[in-house]
């Protein structure tokens, strides 16, 4: 079974994409959104929110968009692939109680959501350490 289940779209003609930039920009409180299709409203769960504007402003922003679902639980070589680790070195994170794993008989299974904040926690640590290096020794001490 794929990690992903994907749908991918090219990017918007310029002129639309601008256009959607534009009705982004007055959205006041994105925490609520409702949507027209076809004369049907719908308003958007709260979960559905931040993914339904994170994927527009994708297209305003002129990319071109991959939309993909995934199950709540993943194997162990589903989780480590969307980290982008081994499954050898991620069960060693789960054995050290970085990243949360559960048990469905003698099976490993790792929430999506676990997976996806211990990815965040990695790649913002790798970013701040990027920064530290890129300072100059002593930038941080007081001219004398």
């Amino acid at each position: 079974m794929p990690l992903l289940r994907e749908h991918a779209t090219g990017a918007l003609a310029p002129a639309s994409a601008a256009r959607l930039a534009g009705v982004l920009r007055g959205i006041l409180n994105p925490a609520t959104v409702t949507l027209a299709l076809d004369a049907q409203t719908l308003d958007l769960p709260p979960e559905a929110v931040s993914a339904v504007v994170d994927l527009l402003q994708r297209f305003a922003d002129g990319q071109a968009v991959v939309v993909g679902s995934t199950d709540s639980l993943l194997t162990t070589s589903q989780a480590a692939e969307l980290v982008g680790v081994s499954a050898t070195y991620l069960l060693r994170l789960a054995n050290e109680g970085v990243i949360a794993v559960e048990y469905r008989g003698t099976h490993r299974r790792f929430r999506l959501a676990d997976a996806l904040a211990y990815l965040e926690t990695s790649r913002r640590a790798k970013a701040e350490k990027a920064a530290a290096a890129a300072k100059p020794a002593g930038a941080d001490a007081e001219p004398s």
